[in-house]
């Protein structure tokens, strides 16, 4: 079943960290409330693209846009994620859909680290970062949880963080999420299916 309106904040991929002996939180989580409504997600925010623009969310308006956040270090969710993102993209080719990774780990991933890494997946995709003011910014407005747990494998820390594609529409309200467990299939059917009925 596709994804409802409302979900619950949290998730993640650090599951494995957690239950680790080696690892532990080392920033609070996120006080964001789960949203009401689809109206109070998403909103206005200033960032850098992987080619070192600064881009606002004026920048994206007037086309659907596919949004997932999350991190380059990210060893298993997000990369699948992508993939998925790609395959989703490749099956609505020559549709207007604008496919957008933002970072929840700008200390690492600065603009050049966001430009090899989405390169690999589609060419359409654009990775957002900035600093963290405006990413906290924008993840705020997402209603995005992301904390970082201590690790000993990866660089210091992990980021746990929630895990949903979100489908917003070209005057940038959200239409609907998609959790991990949706296919790419689902996916790209649902959202023709939207298309055509718009």
């Amino acid at each position: 079943m596709m994804a409802a309106a409302a979900f619950v904040i949290g998730g993640g991929i650090a599951y494995m960290q957690v239950n680790s002996e080696t690892a532990r939180v080392v920033e609070k989580p996120s006080t964001i409330e789960p949203m009401a409504g689809a109206a109070q997600v998403g909103g206005d925010f200033e960032l850098v693209d992987h080619n070192g623009k600064t881009v606002t969310q004026a920048d994206f308006s007037g086309a659907h846009k596919i949004i997932f956040f999350g991190f380059t270090y990210c060893p298993a969710v997000c990369p699948v994620e992508l993939q998925k993102m790609a395959k989703v993209l490749d099956a609505l080719d020559g549709t207007d859909i604008q496919p957008l990774f933002i970072s929840v780990d700008p200390e690492r991933d600065t603009v050049d680290v966001m430009k090899g890494y989405v390169e690999q997946f589609h060419p359409a995709i654009v990775g957002l970062t900035g600093n963290r003011a405006q990413v906290d910014a924008v993840m705020e407005s997402y209603k995005v949880y992301a904390t970082k747990i201590e690790s000993e494998m990866m660089d210091g820390y992990m980021m746990d963080h929630s895990a949903f594609m979100y489908l917003m529409s070209p005057d940038d309200a959200l239409i609907t999420l998609y959790p991990t467990e949706d296919t790419a299939e689902n996916i790209a059917e649902d959202i023709k299916n939207r298309l055509n009925a718009s």
